[in-house]
């Protein structure tokens, strides 16, 4: 498995998760990955990704740079073939240990996850040149945030609403027509939480 060679450890990767729901279907997720000798580590809260691992033991986590496809599997608009035009690598895991813990940070007190998957099985669907790009930068930062936005009080909601205005010119100024596509799902999903 060389590609994981590529990867710096204590840097966190933004990748999609996928797990099979109880009927079969896929659950597609976006989450922060760390990798510690050839390990994933994901921290998650509880959702229904973290009931599917528990009850599978396995997910799959797919490396893509598109950000219009990480919004839609955020708010579950995601078309599953949309997800297969846009991967890099798909990579197959076991789950090898769960340790749930308290955090407390600025959302208050939550109850965390964390999850160690060991690499099974790598499919690299195309070679692309990874590209850092502002207005992807600030999406990415948005729905890193919305994702705890059920867990968020009144004052981090309204912190939230003002990163997002913020972001969003910056998003005009430097993005393209995904960018702009992700910026209006997240404020469609945001307005439909109000």
């Amino acid at each position: 498995m060389a590609i994981l060679d590529n990867f710096e450890e204590d840097m966190t990767y933004e990748v999609l998760v996928s797990t099979k729901n109880e009927d079969g279907s896929l659950n597609v997720k976006p989450f922060g990955l760390k990798i510690k000798d050839n390990d994933f580590i994901f921290k998650i809260f509880p959702n229904k990704t973290l009931l599917n691992i528990k009850n599978s033991d396995e997910l799959t986590v797919y490396f893509l740079q598109d950000v219009l496809i990480f919004t839609k599997a955020l708010t579950s608009n995601l078309d599953y073939d949309d997800l297969l035009d846009e991967i890099n690598y798909e990579i197959s895991c076991k789950i090898s240990n769960m340790d749930t813990t308290i955090i407390d940070d600025n959302y208050g007190k939550n109850v965390a996850t964390t999850i160690i998957a060991k690499p099974t099985k790598i499919i690299e669907h195309k070679k692309t040149v990874p590209i850092i790009n502002r207005a992807s930068n600030q999406i990415m930062e948005l729905l890193i945030d919305f994702s705890r936005y059920e867990f968020m009080d009144v004052d981090a909601r309204n912190n939230f609403i003002q990163k997002l205005n913020y972001s969003e010119k910056i998003i005009i100024k430097t993005g393209n027509k995904k960018h702009f596509d992700s910026l209006n799902l997240l404020k469609k999903e945001l307005k439909q939480k109000e």
